[in-house]
């Protein structure tokens, strides 16, 4: 009977793995530019641009938390989007042909709250009739802004969603600039199965919202390719903010990581909370969105000291391509107009608008079909890192990093070329 359940626990683990490789890798055997019969539905589907002698700007519609929940997401993408329309302004707009437009952003708030994020999409469309759709933040409102901008025939690129589930349907407009959630933490698990000694099990908690879980689904599947096995894992409700009765059901375990799947409040709430619990000794202790945001350090004070995020993006990264050059180029010129460091979600806003600019540039008028096509040929190093999409919209092109706060500072220690310092393991020591 145990040999039939471990054979089980096996068969289910590469059933698993291999729909993880999949979502990822589906492209290579297509070719990474769409068949023709995707295109061409895309192309039945899309809703054509107003276009007459007289225009002169492309307007951008944003539904967005400016407040509730996701407020300091909200800020970031916001923050983002605004720094690439200056930017494009004040270097002479977007030329597409022989004509230069204006970028103009429209923004609705919607509270944090996801009928909201559907009125707004709606609005934008129906009573804005604007030109394409910039992604909201979360992956849950993200899927709901594709379901209604796909079904108005609008291009959306998304900076703020990272669930395979949003490119998991038969969309044809819909992209997305950050690497898919499932994938998210490879990278930490190529990094921290090089340690001596590296760890040999690890705890999860993630809350029940899309990304969060799908995520927490790529840590399974990347722990065990690693064999560092799962000795508790609990998914708890989406607006928990006391997380001290799992930590301290954890304390029997005693597991060498402990990984809580985030968004910022998450890990702010629970960094604070998992200093209070005597007994828990981790060897490392990983997040999603926490310990890459500026203000975390600020919030969760000394016991923010040791914890490692998951980052889409990192500062000193050797990335360059047009528009904003070099990340050191964008952190220039972000901190110029904001007096701060940009969060990667921050920059994978702007890049997000990078994105519509060069497939607008390569088009020969203001043309949906045109841009379109040239999103999904897209092949390109940004100061963001690499675009490049697959079928489905997902970009395939784009890696992880990995930061640790060490002495009071974020340090990047993945990857290795862009490392600023070597990873601090384990912290009990």
């Amino acid at each position: 009977m145990k040999a039939k359940a471990i054979f089980l626990f096996f068969l289910a683990l590469c059933v698993g793995f291999t729909c993880i490789f999949l979502s990822r890798k589906q492209s290579a055997s297509i070719k990474y530019v769409s068949p023709k019969t995707n295109i061409s539905a895309a192309e039945e589907d899309i809703s054509p641009l107003v276009v007459d002698s007289a225009k002169s700007d492309i307007l951008f519609g944003v539904s967005i938390s400016k407040t509730g929940r996701f407020a300091v997401e909200g800020k970031n993408v916001i923050q983002g989007y605004n720094l690439w329309q200056k930017h494009v302004n004040e270097n002479g707009g977007i030329k597409v042909g022989s004509k230069r437009y204006a970028v103009k952003i429209k923004y609705y708030d919607d509270g944090s709250n996801i009928d909201k994020v559907k009125e707004n999409i709606t609005r934008l469309i129906v009573d804005d009739k604007v030109d394409f759709i910039l992604g909201p933040f979360s992956s849950g409102f993200n899927l709901a802004a594709s379901v209604i901008s796909e079904s108005y025939g609008k291009i959306m690129i998304e900076s703020g969603g990272a669930s395979d589930s949003i490119f998991m349907r038969k969309q044809h407009l819909t992209f997305a600039t950050q690497t898919s959630s499932s994938w998210w933490f490879k990278d930490f698990f190529d990094m921290i199965s090089r340690v001596i000694p590296s760890p040999g099990t690890y705890a999860l908690i993630t809350p029940d919202k899309l990304f969060t879980r799908s995520v927490a689904k790529g840590v399974q599947i990347w722990a065990a390719t690693k064999k560092i096995e799962e000795v508790y894992f609990r998914v708890v409700e989406k607006d928990t903010a006391d997380f001290i009765p799992y930590l301290q059901e954890m304390v029997a375990k005693q597991p060498d990581l402990i990984i809580l799947t985030s968004h910022y409040k998450d890990a702010v709430d629970f960094s604070v909370q998992l200093s209070r619990v005597k007994g828990l000794k981790p060897h490392a202790v990983v997040m999603t969105i926490g310990p890459s945001e500026l203000k975390y350090i600020s919030d969760v004070g000394d016991g923010a000291e040791g914890k490692i995020g998951v980052t889409q993006w990192v500062a000193n990264s050797s990335f360059n391509g047009p528009v904003f050059g070099t990340p050191q180029d964008y952190v220039r010129e972000f901190v110029n107009e904001y007096g701060e460091k940009p969060t990667y979600q921050d920059a994978q806003s702007s890049a997000t608008g990078v994105i519509y600019q060069l497939a607008l540039e390569k088009c020969r008028s203001l043309n949906a079909r045109e841009v379109l096509k040239n999103l999904r040929n897209l092949d390109v190093e940004t100061f963001y890192g690499q675009v490049k999409y697959d079928s489905r919209g997902m970009n395939i092109g784009h890696k992880m990093a990995l930061v640790q706060i060490q002495q009071g500072e974020m340090k990047t220690i993945w990857p290795l070329e862009a490392a600023q310092s070597t990873v601090m393991y384990p912290l009990t020591q």
